[in-house]
């Protein structure tokens, strides 16, 4: 391994706050980045990127995005934003911070996209056609019944701050109307009622605000193919509102002038409804890191070597494995506990440097590994129902999960994890197997 051009942790503090669970971005993203496509078999970027690149200026997609929560998506998608942004306008933003996560709609969306693009714009010394933008004005005014009194009475000191001075009564409604959304279900359920009354009328208005912004972004920086907008932490919806955001309303979610990336979740390709179906083009996927071998004709499996050491230079991208770890032994102990998922690797190694520190190790040594496991395996007997163990078994014997319900949801909460290769199959997770409950389930159904 090439040796980096900072400071890698050398105490279990610094290893610590180096193994952070938050996505890399900005200069992370150049000092931790590991590649690890090839031990995933699968290039969620590079599918991306190669269609980003094939599309002329002026085009627009959709581009369904998935994976585990936690597997690193996140990451990817800040470098799509950074490989792209000298071609498109990107606008990344977190669904769960403008919206009710638990609850949301395509009406929501729309609302989000208006909210950002009219903000993009005027950042940008720009602004929407003064013609269209007055038209879609005034028809909120008579579907919300609002104006501008109502809603400098409602719009807080802290949002009135971020919009600045000469934001536009547009602006401040819809900060308005997503707040209600996030935070009064008979609000959000009025506000959409309204919105889907004369959604035609809507979509129509908003097709027509991102045209002119397109024209405007195209006129100040010739090199734009137009605007990319990446809907990050989609992938948190339930999947029974996953189900419907993305069968009920695919049509609506693909019918904006302007290129989309939704995160979804991974449980919604198990979903018998099929709804990946009715979008243009495959889910781009980010799965498990390989930390298996598996051959599906002789139904063999056993430890990959390669996607081992690839989950340990994770670590070893920020850690100094001599100075914070008694031996390598413990941080390959570590990779085989994550299953391949990049967040839970790095909560284990966080538990692990503390429970080191409780016990006054200067370094992580194997007993601290075998508590951090442990502490994330109670994690999940706490919500795993009892009913899910014999599911969970046959999973375990079949690498299949089930298509219904119950499978998307251990899908949804991670006790299965899905990998690709030669094969897509899937396997419980590595600290599932280590509970009594499972060790029951998969007893019974082999002997």
């Amino acid at each position: 391994m090439n040796q980096p051009n900072f400071q890698l942790a050398k105490t279990l503090k610094a290893a610590y706050n180096a193994c952070s669970l938050e996505p890399l971005e900005g200069p992370d993203i150049e000092k931790y980045y590991v590649d690890l496509s090839a031990v995933r078999k699968s290039s969620a970027v590079k599918g991306v990127s190669k269609i980003l690149d094939f599309q002329e200026a002026g085009d627009y997609t959709t581009i369904l995005f998935t994976g585990h929560r936690g597997s690193g998506k996140s990451t990817e998608l800040k470098r799509i934003q950074n490989i792209w942004e000298e071609n498109y306008h990107v606008i990344y933003l977190e669904v769960n911070e403008e919206t009710d996560i638990n609850d949301a709609n395509f009406t929501d969306l729309y609302l989000i996209v208006i909210k950002q693009v009219e903000f993009t714009l005027r950042k940008l010394g720009l602004s929407f056609d003064e013609r269209l933008l007055k038209s879609f004005e005034n028809w909120f005014k008579e579907i919300t019944q609002e104006n501008e009194e109502s809603v400098e009475k409602s719009v807080s000191v802290e949002s009135e701050a971020s919009l600045g001075a000469d934001a536009p009564f547009i602006a401040k409604l819809m900060v308005k109307l997503l707040a209600q959304i996030k935070a009064s279900d008979k609000q959000k359920t009025s506000i959409r009622q309204t919105l889907e009354k004369d959604i035609s009328r809507l979509k129509a208005d908003i097709n027509l605000l991102l045209d002119d912004a397109y024209a405007k972004l195209r006129k100040k920086y010739p090199d734009y193919k137009g605007l990319l907008i990446i809907f990050d932490n989609l992938d948190r919806v339930p999947p029974g509102v996953a189900d419907h955001l993305f069968f009920e309303y695919a049509a609506q979610l693909q019918e904006l002038h302007c290129t989309i990336i939704y995160t979804v979740p991974i449980s919604v390709l198990c979903s018998p409804k099929n709804p990946l179906s009715l979008f243009d083009g495959n889910p781009h996927i980010v799965p498990m890191v390989n930390i298996y071998q598996f051959d599906r004709q002789s139904s063999h499996l056993k430890d990959n070597q390669t996607g081992l050491e690839a989950v340990a230079s994770l670590i070893e991208k920020r850690v100094d494995i001599d100075a914070v770890f008694n031996s390598r032994a413990e941080l390959l102990e570590l990779a085989k506990a994550s299953g391949g998922h990049v967040r839970q690797l790095m909560q284990i190694m966080r538990a692990a440097c503390l429970r080191a520190s409780t016990n006054d190790h200067d370094k992580i040594q194997a007993e601290d590994i075998v508590y951090a496991v442990k502490q994330q395996q109670f994690s999940f007997e706490r919500f795993i129902p009892n009913e899910h163990y014999p599911l969970l078994a046959q999973v375990c014997i079949n690498k299949d999960v089930s298509k219904d319900d119950i499978g998307q949801l251990m899908l949804f909460n991670t006790s299965v994890l899905e990998y690709n290769g030669d094969n897509r199959w899937n396997y419980p997770n590595p600290v599932v197997m280590q509970n009594e409950f499972f060790k029951q389930a998969l007893a019974e159904i082999t002997t």
